[in-house]
């Protein structure tokens, strides 16, 4: 199974990091992505300024650590009080200006509470595949799943 994908996407070159030494290397993330998961289908949430379907993400705040930023990304985004968190790697977006790693997680949830009403996101819905409209138009979100699935299996 491969476990580092190198893909062209809307904002630059992305690398894909799924090995153990990856999962290992997320403290210097600047943003974490979550995929969480209820009753083994997929959390998402609509992006009301983007229009999109979209998994937990965000940027890291002072003092944070990564862990603490997927907790609180879910909640503000889905209500989602998260259980099993597992970190599965990073991904890197390449671009003139620089790189972003962003570290990627999944995880159960354990209960769902009303999220902050200063929420930047609409409806939270379960799926069992991927929807049409996504935020992202590269592979990252197929990518991710996939591997997800394939870990699940095992």
């Amino acid at each position: 199974m491969d476990l580092v994908f190198n893909i062209s996407g809307t904002n630059g070159d992305i690398e894909i990091n799924l090995t153990p030494e990856a999962v290992n290397c997320l403290d210097d993330s600047l943003g974490v992505i979550v995929f969480p998961f209820y009753d083994g289908k997929f959390i998402m949430t609509f992006h009301m300024a983007k229009k999109a379907w979209k998994f937990p993400a965000g940027h890291r705040e002072e003092e944070e650590s990564v862990l603490e930023c997927a907790l609180r990304k879910a909640f503000e985004e889905t209500g989602a009080i998260l259980k099993n968190v597992i970190p599965l790697g990073y991904y890197i977006v390449k671009t003139k200006e620089g790189s972003k790693k962003t570290a990627i997680y999944m995880s159960d949830v354990d209960k769902f509470e009303p999220k902050p009403p200063w929420s930047e996101t609409g409806a939270v819905k379960i799926f069992y595949e991927i929807p049409e409209n996504i935020s992202h138009e590269d592979d990252v979100y197929k990518i991710l799943i996939n591997h997800i699935k394939n870990l699940k299996k095992e």
